[in-house]
């Protein structure tokens, strides 16, 4: 028997373009924050990139992020540009072998159309954190869609999940789906007064584990006039304490009758 080698760049390559999500038109970068130097080109495993920041720079819009397993910490904001995706290179749903983790306010921001997060892990770190993801803050955003990953607030201080609470600006065909919400001490997903037209939230996991906690908040909306519709399905809230007034759904003011939208078969325990 030969001795078992690492794919060589068609290979990877080409079993990249095979799974879904990945465009055989634009570009593979890969990350290796153990191996990895950000001297190298990130064309191939074997000259990965060692920060996401710095493949993020040598990319363009559209391209693919495969991120070897490993803790990467960030000291600024990640910033994707239009229709990027980042997958981890092995992929363990709600128990992800990437964690991008940062003691900085937003740890990702996404402004733009298109993004897409698979099987990665965002974790608070010190007191500073404030939103794992904020949404939407400058230009509305289309498409975005987490599948496979996790929220880890780390029981720092007000920590957000997912934050698209804009007075402006909004994700329309947000998908969030396979997801584990955990520690988090603040709300999981916080969707403002412009909604999340067309987002569909699905077979998710919200372990909410503080009194008083909300792991999807629906504020007072405008979403019936800037593109309605989402679907809240088959998700499971659990960790209630019956003494507490943990909430897993709440819908503020006028949603329930200007933000059309679906919430069905979900789970709550205590």
């Amino acid at each position: 028997m030969g001795t078992p080698t690492r794919f060589d760049q068609v290979q990877a390559n080409a079993f990249l373009g095979a799974i879904p999500e990945a465009s055989p038109f634009n570009s593979i970068w890969y990350v290796d924050v153990t191996n990895g130097s950000n001297g190298n080109d990130g064309t191939s495993p074997s000259s990965a990139k060692a920060s996401i920041a710095s493949a993020i720079a040598a990319g363009l819009a559209g391209d693919t992020f495969i991120i070897a397993p490993g803790t990467y910490t960030v000291t600024a904001a990640i910033v994707p540009l239009a229709r990027q995706i980042f997958r981890a290179a092995v992929m363990v749903p709600k128990n992800p072998t990437v964690i991008i983790t940062g003691n900085i306010a937003d740890m990702v921001t996404v402004d733009v159309d298109g993004v897409q997060f698979h099987g990665l892990e965002f974790k608070a770190s010190g007191a500073t954190a404030d939103n794992l993801i904020d949404v939407s803050d400058t230009a509305s955003s289309n498409g975005l869609v987490f599948n496979g990953c996790t929220f880890n607030g780390a029981d720092q201080t007000s920590v957000i999940g997912i934050n698209a609470n804009d007075a402006t600006f909004f994700p329309t065909g947000m998908v969030v789906t396979n997801c584990l919400f955990r520690d988090l001490t603040g709300t999981h997903i916080n969707i403002g007064a412009k909604g999340m037209p067309y987002a569909h939230i699905a077979y998710n996991t919200f372990a909410i584990d503080i009194d008083s906690g909300t792991a999807i908040a629906l504020a007072d909306t405008s979403a019936f006039a800037t593109g309605k519709g989402f679907v809240i399905e088959h998700n499971d809230f659990t960790g209630f304490d019956a003494t507490a007034n943990e909430v897993g759904i709440t819908i503020a003011g006028t949603e329930n009758t200007t933000g059309a939208g679906m919430i069905r078969n979900n789970y709550f325990a205590y």
